[in-house]
């Protein structure tokens, strides 16, 4: 069987941004993700059960790029969700890459008000699409 644009499994390849945890205030980054031939990807990034009664709280989740996986890591431009505000939330953003540097990886910055100790429940993903071959199934 030859793949075709119906076999949405040889068009994709899902790589792990932040696995799921409950975070803290702050920022946290995920390993690096070779993105070498594909050229576009999609960031999701997903909240869920918030502890510590917080007033308010945020995730945002960028894209940054390197050459190398280890440093030089910067933003890549127009790759940021719209900051999560709720729990059990999910959002998502198409991003192009075809100039963009081998390396990727998620940036996600958690912010709360008020609250003893508040966490929420946190997880982004890459999916890297639009590979440069399809491979035979």
């Amino acid at each position: 069987m030859n793949a075709n644009s119906t076999d949405a499994g040889v068009l994709i390849a899902p790589r792990s941004g932040n696995v799921p945890a409950a975070v803290a205030a702050g920022t946290r980054n995920s390993a690096a993700v070779d993105r070498l031939g594909f050229d576009s990807c999609v960031l999701a990034a997903q909240t869920g059960a918030a502890s510590g009664a917080p007033t308010t709280l945020t995730l945002a989740a960028k894209l940054q790029e390197s050459a190398d996986g280890a440093t030089g890591w910067a933003d890549v431009a127009d790759a940021a969700i719209d900051p999560l505000t709720a729990a059990n939330g999910i959002a998502r953003i198409n991003v192009r890459l075809p100039t963009a540097k081998r390396y990727l990886r998620v940036a996600e910055t958690v912010s709360f008000t008020g609250g003893s100790s508040p966490t929420i429940g946190a997880s982004s993903t890459i999916v890297l699409c639009g590979p440069d071959e399809i491979p035979a199934v």
